[in-house]
């Protein structure tokens, strides 16, 4: 919830290490969970509100990183809530009494929530609308009865509203400002990249590409927050645009190339400054500086680096007057491009709905409804790939049991000593804190404090009066786990996708983008370089959860270029754009570009037949021809590995 997703591998010391490292920020943001979880058990009792368990868990659920995303994520959470309550009722009217007709409507429900969120721009609210109607539709076993299930179906209604309303004036009060969140980690992703770039080694630049990118996300928030900071919209895209440009060209470039990579690191410590001194005044007042190349080098990787890291600082400063960079085209349209003509997204539907149909059936068949979590499971472990979804049963499981044990723990030894309500809310808020600790780490490991806390909160809170009995929390843990198990045998039977495989098209699709950009006779935008670090960080997520797949799903074995030849070619294929960008007028190609990017495009065919001639002059002049040169040798490398 805090941090931007981590894709760097080393040993499972330092994973933890740098997962639990407590900063301020991540501190403020456990204590505001702690303090808002227990404030709204405190309230739970007191007014005795159904569910109070889940009321508590949907604090953890709308806490995020800022302000602006806490709201945003509260009001969807409510309209959401207000749509399937709205609607469970009207369905009430066909299938209350006709067991045999809530089957398909629940079935209809699941399909619908699960397509609609990923292919319309209801997103988050289509999920959680038809996870709450599915809920709402398996009530109706437990109460048969009209009238007490309308009041229970009602109540849901203020199980979701008070924990999102606390939640969201607790970090109105004391929450994070999205502007000076985004400052705050702008000004040190600026430090960070400088290091790399001077001292390659000191970090990780797949790290950083992905906290840029994250970045990108964050201060569309603080735009929505602070409208003065408006007219640096575009100027913000572009500064990112040339820092992601920065970081794929100085992979390349080597190491002992110590001038260059000291010059490239003061340009972009500059910028750092310029950039912190201009956003504190939200003023678009443009503050010139020197940005010409300090060097003449040889090493066309190097004269690339100088001039990103220029533009760097151009942009930083608030880039070319006369010639501004271009706004994002907008995008409009209720679905996406592909809803109806992609069939993987109707797949992911119908195997969701398949796993929630399974789990909803064995537990109404074993009559056992204590493990109607196994309902809940499906909908939030159920992921595109096979691999991201064993990722997440792992992390359910796991916080599942571990929540489970220490609240079994604390049923035990715990609750008898307890006395009154504010003894009870200590004991929330102490592991409440703990579980936030792990749900602000990265995706690689916080849905596993999630579920610590779920798994606590529904061992503890049974009810109105200390909690006895340890088969509700059997109950609770079992259902989870048949959920996991549900969802891993549906996903890995029907329709398998491979998360490897799925990497792999990413950066398939990332070379073709590449090619385009070779092919045009404009400079790129932003927006065509911030697509190209996307699909290249979106793999190797991938390629991370691919580990987790523990059978062997079939994978395109023609795509033989390797993740690191991809990568190459994204670099010197920026360093040769900037090169070519900064001879003005752009030099003429005389068709070389488009035979690289004929090359190019022939790594992205089934069956590549790449050409072996070269397409570049024996001996380059240039350092445009040597970028080319350089581009090709990588080429041949990745149709040639051996």
């Amino acid at each position: 919830m805090i941090a931007p997703t981590d894709t760097r591998s080393g040993t499972w010391t330092s994973l933890w290490r740098r997962e639990l490292a407590l900063t301020p920020a991540r501190g403020r943001a456990i204590a505001r969970i702690a303090a808002a979880s227990a404030l709204m058990v405190a309230v739970a009792m007191t007014f005795q509100i159904p569910l109070p368990a889940y009321a508590a868990y949907l604090v953890f659920v709308a806490s995020q990183e800022d302000v602006a995303s806490t709201l945003i994520t509260s009001i969807g959470g409510i309209v959401a809530a207000s749509l399937a309550i709205g609607l469970s009722i009207l369905l009430y009217v066909f299938d209350a009494s006709e067991p045999a007709l809530r089957l398909p409507l629940l079935a209809l429900s699941a399909f619908a929530g699960s397509f609609f969120a990923r292919t319309s721009a209801l997103g988050p609210i289509a999920f959680l609308a038809g996870y709450v109607l599915v809920l709402t539709q398996t009530l109706a076993d437990d109460i048969p009865a009209t009238d007490p299930l309308v009041h229970e179906v009602l109540w849901l209604w203020v199980v979701v509203t008070a924990p999102v309303v606390i939640t969201a004036v607790m970090n109105l009060l004391f929450g994070e400002s999205p502007v000076a969140l985004s400052r705050r980690r702008a000004a040190d992703i600026f430090e960070r990249v400088a290091s790399q770039v001077g001292h390659p080694g000191t970090d990780d630049s797949q790290q950083l590409r992905a906290e840029l990118l994250a970045l990108d996300q964050l201060k569309n928030k603080a735009f929505l927050w602070d409208k003065r900071l408006k007219p640096l919209a575009i100027e913000d895209e572009a500064l990112i645009a040339a820092l992601l440009e920065v970081l794929s060209v100085a992979r390349v470039l080597d190491d002992d190339a110590i001038e260059v990579r000291r010059h490239a690191a003061a340009s972009i410590r500059e910028a750092g400054r310029v950039f912190t001194r201009r956003r504190a005044a939200s003023t678009a007042a443009r503050a010139d500086i020197a940005t010409t190349l300090p060097l003449q080098v040889a090493d066309v990787r190097g004269v690339a680096l100088l001039q990103a890291s220029a533009r760097v600082l151009n942009q930083a400063q608030g880039g070319d007057a006369t010639n501004p960079p271009q706004a994002p085209a907008a995008r409009h349209g209720f679905f996406v491009p592909d809803a109806f003509s992609n069939r993987a997204h109707a797949r992911f539907a119908l195997k969701v709905m398949i796993a929630v149909l399974a789990s909803y059936a064995t537990y109404t068949l074993l009559d056992w409804p204590g493990i109607r979590t196994s309902v809940t499971t499906c909908f939030f472990v159920s992921l595109t790939t096979f691999g991201e979804s064993v990722h997440k049963f792992t992390l359910r499981a796991s916080g599942a049991i571990i929540g489970g044990l220490i609240a079994g723990l604390c049923i035990v030894f715990v609750l008898p000593l307890l006395t009154d309500i504010g003894e009870l809310c200590v004991l929330i808020a102490t592991v409440s804190a703990f579980a936030a600790w792990i749900a602000t780490g990265s995706e690689l490991v916080s849905y596993a404090g999630m579920q610590i806390a779920f798994a606590f909160f529904l061992g503890v809170l049974q009810g109105y009066a200390p909690a006895t009995d340890l088969t509700g929390l059997r109950d609770r843990v079992v259902g989870i786990l048949i959920g996991n198990l549900w969802v891993t045998l549906v996903f890995a039977s029907i329709w398998p996708v491979s998360a490897a495989e799925q990497a792999a098209v990413l950066r398939i699709a990332a070379l073709k983008k590449i090619s385009q950009l070779l092919r045009q006779a404009e400079p790129p935008t932003q927006e065509q370089q911030v697509a190209v670090s996307q699909d290249l960080a979106h793999a190797d997520v991938l390629q991370a959860r691919a580990q987790f797949e523990w059978r062997r799903l079939p994978i395109d074995s023609t795509r033989q270029a390797s993740p690191g030849s991809i990568e190459r070619i994204a670099s010197h294929a920026f360093a040769l754009l900037r090169i070519r960008a900064s001879t003005p007028p752009i030099a003429p190609s005389d068709g070389i570009d488009d035979a690289l990017a004929d090359r190019i495009d022939a790594l992205c065919e089934t069956n590549p037949s790449p050409q072996t001639r070269s397409t570049t002059d024996a001996t380059p002049q240039s350092p445009l021809d040597r970028a080319r040169q350089q581009l090709e040798e990588d080429i041949t490398h990745a149709t040639h590995p051996t």
